[in-house]
């Protein structure tokens, strides 16, 4: 079968909310790189952690964990007057719905697209979600559902939502793979966008812990570590570690982008999606099935997986005794399949995971941001909670190395781009894959140019009530004296501040 390389997705935007005040990708690079330890104790805020938890995770209605990755922001703050939201439907709203809107406000603003010149466009949304605390918490008690229950719960409204709030009038779905969610969505931007169904795509990926539910449930099925950490590929691996996140990126074919004058993060050289079929068990892996995901995403880039294989490997890696051994084997057999393989040839294999948890619904545009920032910064990044190889990983860590401390990216040959590969996997066997790269503007000239000299600009506010204007200059004020950035007057056309 002959297959041609389709055109390049460009990275034009990004937004995030993560744990350890990780609201831009720069301030999730700087606590993956310092390695910080961020897990916590359930908060009181969310449910009693403590009067569910039973060392024995088989016990009915009980749950072995008491740790997660929560997010540090108080997720019932909300400016409803900002988003055009009247109060009482505000109240009934998912709080992922709310946080999803904010994130993809901020991934706009981070690529200075401007939100009025949009209105009215074919841009379309894809939105990982996989699941729904807010609408268990409700229902628990029937005789006090809010007005706007309906619209404020539906899984379909996190992406119809921000359809709704920008006026995008292209496709907008909502995709449950469960932990593949967000990829997925990825990967469905990227075929709009390709197929010419829309100029701008926006891909994102929510998920909240609000109760106990979920966490009884994978209890039971032994999916989630009793230490409430993801150790991936290490010996004492021993389940993932929940965690809360958002994330978005806005998307252009890399020709409009260019002729946008945008600037360009990155790129999405390819995207792949399959499903595991018939397995041991629905939720038990195929190393076959990821490998064949991997070689055939590298095939429609034209890539050849020998001679342009990634230098980082951003892994599903969630630390189960299960699943990081298949995965292992199907890295290494997509890319190191003989046994005389040159074991100079490394490649450097991390997860995410392992500094702010198992995002769910959220984990593959985690991924995808943390390597986009590697390959932008040529920086192969550390990995936390490894101590051990896993021996059931051995036979594949020839070439495969876990990176210990930050790395300088390996020198590519021929000015090529450097590559990353990353993976995301639902545990009902559905897989996706994505291939980034760095890239090298070139001629291009850039969006915003630093002068020699600081000289301030001016910061002007827009269409924000008196509140949200005084903490939108404080916020503005201390990300300048932080970055050391007199360009905080570029984000006036974005039609914020």
């Amino acid at each position: 079968m002959q297959h041609t390389s389709a055109e390049p997705i460009a990275i034009v935007g990004l937004g995030c909310r993560f744990l350890g005040s990780s609201n831009t990708p720069s301030k999730l690079w700087d606590l993956i790189c310092e390695k910080g330890d961020i897990l916590k104790r359930i908060p009181a805020d969310r449910f009693n952690a403590e009067s569910y938890f039973h060392e024995d995770g088989e016990r009915q209605g009980l749950m072995n964990v008491k740790h997660a990755y929560t997010l540090d922001e108080d997720i019932r703050e909300f400016d409803a007057a900002f988003f055009k939201t009247n109060a009482r439907e505000a109240e009934a709203m998912d709080p992922q719905q709310r946080i999803l809107l904010e994130t993809v406000y901020e991934a706009l603003e981070s690529g200075g697209l401007s939100i009025g010149d949009m209105q009215g466009s074919d841009t379309c949304v894809y939105v990982g979600s996989m699941t729904g605390d807010y609408h268990e918490m409700l229902m628990r008690d029937s005789q006090d559902m809010p007005k706007y229950m309906a619209n404020g719960m539906a899984r379909s409204i996190l992406s119809n939502r921000i359809s709704y709030f920008f006026d995008w009038h292209g496709p907008s779905m909502t995709i449950d793979t469960a932990c593949s969610s967000s990829l997925v969505a990825v990967h469905e931007a990227v075929q709009a966008l390709r197929m010419g169904t829309s100029k701008v795509a926006c891909a994102a990926g929510a998920n909240l812990i609000l109760g106990p539910e979920m966490m009884i449930s994978e209890s039971k099925l032994h999916m989630l570590s009793p230490t409430g950490r993801s150790r991936m590929w290490d010996a004492s691996a021993d389940g993932y570690a929940r965690g809360e996140g958002f994330g978005a990126v806005i998307l252009k074919t890399l020709s409009q982008a260019i002729a946008d004058k945008d600037n360009i993060h990155c790129i999405i050289r390819e995207t792949g999606v399959n499903s595991d079929g018939r397995t041991n068990g629905i939720t038990l892996p195929s190393s076959e099935s990821q490998t064949t995901l991997i070689r055939q995403t590298y095939a429609r880039a034209g890539l050849d997986w020998n001679r342009d294989k990634c230098r980082y490997f951003e892994a599903h890696g969630t630390g189960t005794p299960a699943g990081d051994p298949i995965e292992a084997r199907a890295i290494h057999d997509a890319f190191f399949p003989s046994k005389t393989a040159d074991g100079g040839d490394v490649m450097y294999v991390g997860s995410v995971k392992t500094v702010v948890g198992h995002l769910e619904g959220c984990a593959g545009i985690a991924g995808l941001i943390k390597a986009s920032e590697a390959v932008r910064r040529g920086v192969i990044p550390p990995n936390m909670l490894f101590e051990r190889l896993n021996p059931g990983i051995t036979p594949y860590c020839k070439n495969l190395k876990v990176p210990q401390q930050p790395i300088p990216w390996p020198e590519t040959k021929d000015g090529a781009p450097r590559r990353a590969s990353v993976n995301s996997f639902g545990f009902g066997g559905t897989n996706a894959h994505a291939i980034i790269e760095s890239y090298n503007a070139g001629s291009v000239k850039p969006a915003v140019q630093k002068p020699e000299s600081i000289i301030p600009n001016p910061l002007l506010l827009c269409n924000l009530n008196q509140h949200a204007q005084v903490h939108a200059v404080h916020y503005a004020g201390l990300s300048c004296l932080g970055s050391l950035d007199p360009s905080a007057g570029c984000l006036v056309h974005t039609g914020r501040a």
